[in-house]
């Protein structure tokens, strides 16, 4: 009697851990590597314009460089699975005006989006990353 009383209190015990344990979430897939240089263009109400953009990467945290004939500004932004989100403050005659670049990687070389202007409206990007 005593081993059946035993082995139904381990059984019990070994049933209780089981449903107090959490199950385990699977792994995130690392953050695709977005960092190398690009060429975006950037389709506004005004017309095409081509800027190249450097950026370095940690983790899912982007940082970097956009040069255009405007002059150069820094970026940063983050990646996660194929959401990319870049921005950057430009001085527009006197008042800083926040860019943002929303975007989805297409493919390993190819980001298509949305570029928002503050409240002065919206166009799209395109970047292309370089060999």
């Amino acid at each position: 009697m005593n081993k059946v009383r035993a082995l139904l209190i381990a059984s019990v015990a070994a049933l209780i851990a089981a449903c107090a344990s959490s199950p385990s979430e699977p792994a995130k897939p690392a953050a695709p590597n977005l960092a190398g240089n690009w060429i975006v263009t950037l389709e506004s109400p005004m017309g095409a314009q081509d800027s190249n953009l450097k950026l370095t990467q940690t983790g899912s945290n982007l940082k970097g460089t956009m040069e255009s004939p405007m002059g150069s500004v820094d970026v940063a932004g983050t990646v996660a699975d194929k959401d990319v989100n870049m921005g950057f403050n430009v001085n527009a005659q006197g008042m800083e005006l926040k860019i943002d670049f929303i975007g989805k990687l297409e493919t390993p070389d190819t980001i298509k989006g949305r570029a928002v202007f503050g409240s002065f409206g919206e166009g799209t990007f395109t970047a292309k990353k370089q060999p």
